[in-house]
């Protein structure tokens, strides 16, 4: 019985032997991709166009060794310690690639690149900040704000040197009213173009919409302790810039609301009538442009 499991041992090693034989032999090819990496690369130069991320290399060799090609991660190593200024004609180097002499190598795409190469540049740039989109009504955009104001652009120098500032725009709808809003919108640039920081704080500040128009405003008497007035002027114009709502209101023929002009009566007039200066009393958001008289008449009474 020991004596057949070793004639089956050995029959098995032999079966074994001979398969690896024969497929060793057998010659097979496959395309194996391998990503591309620079070495050597010169300082003070910058790819602006051409280089690719991966090559595609035709492999003939030995079948039970090519089907492990695929399980590995190939790179190949593209030496550009010789590029200058300009295009450059760099051919993929068959001797770089990394496989033992066990392959041969058939094929490779692309066999040589084009590369177009650039000085590197740098530049302090002014960051411009712009935003689009829609407000609640009667809302308008105040102030837009960028911090840093200034950048630093890196990049292929007949990229840079015409550039005279970094635009960022902020797309954004806001359906509630709202004072400020402020947070990171990154820096978004040409392709082969850079910039540090990558990002700016971007604040908005927002107010009322407004507007300027002339106006009737109600005139009030402010009178001290024992002193009786009365001014037969009901109302003066003003020339006032106010928020819209507000405005609506004198459109409508009514008053405005926290809006008049005040009379402040000293105590110790002589009875009769006196032109007295008055103040404005405006609500938050509204300024006095223009006032058609500064003072009115008040008549004291005994």
């Amino acid at each position: 019985m020991l004596k057949n499991w070793k004639d089956i041992g050995i029959a098995l090693a032999l079966a074994i032997l001979t398969w690896y034989l024969i497929t060793g032999r057998e010659k097979v090819e496959t395309w194996v991709d391998m990503s591309v990496e620079m070495s050597n690369a010169p300082e003070g130069l910058i790819i602006r166009k051409g280089l690719i991320s991966k090559i595609e290399v035709r492999v003939r060799g030995p079948k039970g060794l090519v089907r492990s090609l695929d399980r590995r991660k190939w790179t190949y190593s593209l030496d550009v310690s010789k590029l200058k200024v300009g295009e450059n004609l760099v051919d993929i180097d068959r001797e770089r690639i990394p496989l033992s002499m066990a392959y041969e190598v058939v094929e490779v795409k692309p066999s040589r690149l084009i590369l177009s190469v650039d000085r590197l540049a740098k530049k302090e740039l002014p960051v411009v900040a712009e935003w689009r989109g829609a407000l609640p009504k009667d809302y308008r955009l105040l102030e837009v704000k960028a911090v840093p104001e200034q950048v630093e652009v890196r990049g292929a120098e007949r990229q840079v040197r015409p550039m005279t500032q970094v635009r960022v725009l902020l797309q954004n709808d806001f359906e509630e009213p709202l004072s400020t809003w402020s947070d990171d919108v990154p820096i978004k640039l040409a392709e082969g173009l850079e910039a540090t920081p990558g990002q700016v704080k971007m604040t908005l500040r927002f107010g009322p919409e407004v507007k300027t128009a002339w106006v009737k405003v109600p005139v009030l008497l402010s009178t001290t302790l024992g002193t009786s007035a009365q001014t037969p002027v009901k109302h003066v114009r003003v020339q006032v810039e106010a928020p819209v709502a507000l405005m609506r209101e004198a459109e409508a023929g009514r008053d405005i609301t926290g809006l008049n002009a005040l009379v402040k009566v000293p105590g110790g007039l002589k009875p009769g009538r006196h032109a007295l200066k008055y103040e404005m009393v405006v609500p938050d958001g509204t300024r006095v442009v223009t006032a058609k008289d500064e003072s009115v008449v008040v008549i004291v009474h005994k």
